[in-house]
């Protein structure tokens, strides 16, 4: 008996719906029995891939369950045995075409149909985001960053628009560099009257984790440094010159090994960062010790 009555729900439905046509309009969404109801983005998953920060982009494996009404599917349960909802196949219902919101053609998503016309879905998609890098104060530097969907064509205050909010307890996770954290949202409208178009953001932040930086860069920089001075001005002998040539020689290449490897790891910009101030400081003092050791022995 439930088989036929699901049957029965399904070609009841289903027998004159077109799934290309959208059930939103500013006719038909204002009155009481057809009220106005935005589409729910709830962020239920997030996963850095990785940063790209010469291309100022991240990669994101997003979980997100989207919410919407199409008033053309609601029934009263009791005319079908008690069924209050049923799960169908995507393709045979109408989804919010929202940029950001990518479905891979190959991916069955099953969407759940209430009586009320109320339907769900659970979408999870790998996106790259663009992000403007502040990296002036690199390695110890957190990015500001978001998660964005647009809606074209709809007119947010008859028609249609998005709304958002955060899982109690979301699934995030980040990489060994960068700490990922989401903060809330934001949704604009459109200023262009004759282009509706209404943008949802999830802020995120991208924190960097510089233990990397200070072990392979900051402390071996900090003792070639150390050792370079020590040993230009606590020599002696004949070719105390000629070592101090010597060594302040292989500290340029030694730094600039470094700063090519900062030049490949950040982005580029007008603003030097921290790490980048140390190196050039680094190269200064030993610079100055060597013309100093060297004034001090033409001199004497």
């Amino acid at each position: 008996i439930f088989q036929q009555q699901n049957a029965r729900l399904y070609n009841d439905l289903f027998t004159s719906y077109k799934r290309e046509m959208s059930p939103y309009n500013g006719n038909g969404n204002t009155n009481d029995t057809y009220p106005l109801t935005p589409i729910t983005i709830s962020l239920q998953y997030a996963r850095l891939i990785r940063v790209l920060e010469p291309e100022l982009q991240h990669q994101n494996l997003v979980g997100v369950v989207v919410d919407w009404r199409d008033p053309r599917l609601g029934w009263k349960p009791e005319e079908y045995g008690g069924i209050d909802h049923i799960y169908v196949n995507r393709y045979n219902v109408w989804m919010p075409d929202s940029q950001g919101l990518p479905i891979p053609s190959e991916q069955t998503v099953n969407i759940r149909v209430n009586s009320s016309g109320f339907i769900s879905t659970y979408i999870i998609y790998s996106s790259l985001y663009s992000c403007e890098f502040d990296v002036r104060r690199f390695p110890f530097d957190k990015q500001d960053c978001y998660y964005c969907f647009l809606l074209y064509n709809y007119n947010s205050k008859d028609e249609l628009r998005m709304d958002a909010k955060m899982a109690t307890t979301p699934y995030i996770y980040d990489t060994s560099e960068w700490a990922l954290g989401v903060h809330g949202h934001l949704y604009l409208d459109s200023i262009d009257t004759e282009f509706n178009m209404g943008m949802l953001f999830f802020n995120i932040s991208l924190t960097r984790r510089p233990q990397f930086w200070i072990g392979l860069v900051i402390t071996p920089t900090f003792v070639i440094g150390s050792l370079i001075i020590i040993g230009l001005f606590f020599g002696s002998g004949n070719d105390l010159v000629n070592n101090a040539v010597g060594l302040g020689l292989t500290t340029m290449m030694s730094m600039m090994v470094i700063v090519g490897i900062l030049a490949e790891a950040i982005a580029k910009s007008q603003h030097i960062p921290i790490l980048g101030w140390y190196v050039i400081v680094e190269i200064c003092i030993i610079t100055l010790a060597v013309l100093a050791l060297l004034s001090s022995e033409v001199s004497c």
